[in-house]
């Protein structure tokens, strides 16, 4: 996005800039994030004065799909997610490169990330008027993922020795005990089923 228009600060300048589109990350953007998606992310970012010369708010949204593993059968499941953001977002021009988020408290490693406000709060930085938001993008959109999904809740997951109960539910592990008697039989207790409790002692 471009944001000089912000930055004029002449009379009937704009207040704010929008963006929007699809971003399609590449192979090895996806790698570093831990991401895997089903198609392109949707996004909107709003870039808005708040008065002072070089302090402004980026607030947007970014939505798709993700896929992950079914936690119970281990099956691809196209999970959507949808990821907004708000941060106070400061232009500093002597900085180089393009957008950074200075996050509270501050890594160490960060070292071209400027320093913190005075509130210690997450901020935006950037020091060219040509702002690139796709990594903020992915890096909110892979926060927002959840821990874990199950392809239905009716998944029976997969057997001992790793074949899919939901295409083979009668499949029985090779070597696996008879558990025809049932649930009581193979319960760590089912010893103490014949103790009286009434008998003297």
């Amino acid at each position: 996005m471009n944001l000089s228009s912000l930055l004029a600060h002449g009379p009937g300048a704009p207040t704010e800039v929008e963006g929007e589109g699809l971003l399609q990350p590449s192979e090895q953007q996806l790698r570093e994030d831990g991401l895997r998606l089903a198609g392109p992310l949707a996004w909107r970012v709003v870039v808005r004065n708040t008065g002072g010369d070089d302090d402004f708010i980026a607030e947007g949204e970014v939505s798709g799909a993700a896929v992950l593993e079914c936690r119970r059968c281990l099956k691809d499941v196209e999970t959507p997610v949808t990821a907004t953001f708000f941060y106070p977002m400061v232009y500093e021009p002597r900085k180089e490169g393009s957008l950074a988020l200075i996050e509270a408290p501050l890594a160490e490693e960060a070292d071209d990330l400027g320093a913190l406000d005075d509130a210690g709060e997450d901020r935006l930085t950037f020091g060219r008027p040509e702002v690139d938001f796709a990594p903020l993008l992915r890096q909110v959109f892979a926060i927002d993922l959840p821990l874990t999904v199950v392809c239905s809740e009716s998944c029976r997951g997969l057997s001992i020795d790793g074949v899919d109960l939901n295409e083979h539910p009668d499949h029985v592990p090779e070597g696996a005990e008879d558990t025809s008697e049932g649930d009581e039989a193979s319960s760590p207790f089912a010893a103490l089923k014949d103790i009286d409790l009434d008998a003297p002692q």
